[in-house]
Formats: C-alpha cells, sequence, structure tokens
C-alpha cells in the first residue's frame, strides 16, 4: 500500500500555502491597486520565502517607499545576485534603525519590531560569509552562534519563525548560489 501523504512535507504545504497567498494579494491588488503599499510586505515576503526571485526584484522595483520588507529585499538580492551587499546593507540598516534612535532607551518595547528586523538582517550576513571569509568560517562555529542569538529573542513562536525563515532564506541563497554559480 503506497502512504499518499509522504510528499506532503510541512515545507510542501508551507510552500502551497505561500503561493495561495502570493494568488490572492495578486487578485486583491487587481481589484484596489492603491491597497500595493499597504500589501507589499506580504508580497515580498512570501516570494522571498518560496524563492521567486523574480517577483522579489519586480516588488522592489514597482515600489515608492521604503519599508523594512523592501530594505531586507534589496539585501537578500544582492546576496542572491552575487552583488555586493554593502550599500543595500546600509540602507537597509539605516531604516531599520531610525525607528530604535527615534524611541530612545525607554521606548524598546515600541521598536522591537525594528530590533527584530535588524537581528536577521545580520544573521543573513553571518551566514553569507560561512565560506567567503579567508580562511573559511567553520560551520560548527557558525551553528554555535546563531544558536546563541536565537536564545536572546523572545521565546515566542511569532518572533522566532521569523528568524528561522529568514535563515532558511539565506541558506538557499547561498546553496543555490553554490550550486548555480560555483561559488561560496
Amino acid at each position: 500500500m503506497v502512504n499518499i501523504l509522504i510528499p506532503w512535507t510541512p515545507v510542501t504545504l508551507l510552500t502551497r500555502f505561500l503561493d495561495t497567498l502570493r494568488t490572492h494579494v495578486k487578485g486583491v491588488l487587481t481589484r484596489n491597486p492603491e491597497w500595493e503599499p499597504a500589501l507589499i510586505g506580504f508580497q515580498v515576503e512570501s516570494a522571498w520565502m518560496v524563492g521567486d526571485w523574480h517577483e522579489v526584484k519586480t516588488c522592489v522595483d514597482r515600489t515608492e517607499t521604503d519599508t523594512s520588507h523592501t530594505a531586507i529585499a534589496r539585501v537578500l538580492l544582492a546576496y542572491h545576485n552575487g552583488e555586493s551587499p554593502v550599500a543595500a546593507l546600509t540602507s537597509a540598516r539605516k531604516l531599520l534603525g531610525a525607528p530604535i534612535t527615534a524611541v530612545g532607551v525607554r521606548g524598546y518595547r515600541g521598536c522591537y519590531q525594528s530590533v527584530l528586523d535588524l537581528h536577521m538582517l545580520q544573521e543573513v550576513d553571518l551566514i553569507s560569509l560561512v565560506s567567503t571569509r579567508p580562511p573559511p568560517r567553520p560551520l560548527r562555529e557558525l551553528s554555535g552562534a546563531l544558536a546563541a542569538r536565537l536564545e536572546a529573542t523572545l521565546p515566542a513562536f511569532r518572533v522566532r519563525e521569523q528568524i528561522l525563515s529568514m535563515r532558511r532564506t539565506a541558506f538557499g541563497i547561498k546553496l543555490v548560489a553554490r550550486v548555480t554559480h560555483g561559488y561560496d
């Protein structure tokens, strides 16, 4: 007897869900194009999660306002395309850090998402350096650093899933770059 549930792994289910979400958002935007600024974050994030880099680039290119999602998307695109991410990282860090500097020391709770976005951006950068830095950074050292960084965050699913999802994306970019372009 063949088990028909074997192909339905959690990753497959998540990918199908994200594809459905992307289709739904596109349909909503067809009927209400003025909603695009409010939905750009969903579009970009779901596109990078499924590895649709053409869609990520299209969304980033057509948006007029910078959001945390578009700033992170520019960094991910730079890594994906094998370009230097320095300009994108600098721009993203300025944008993501602005709410933190605006509220000061007493407003940490209100800007936790900005702190989390900066945290994820740093992890993408760490993952990208796994084997490009001379001498190659050992995977065990990276694993320890990433585990310690995860423990430093709030132990909530909403927070940790964002971080783990970004890690999957960053490692996916690294793997595709190695296979496609033959570099680390």
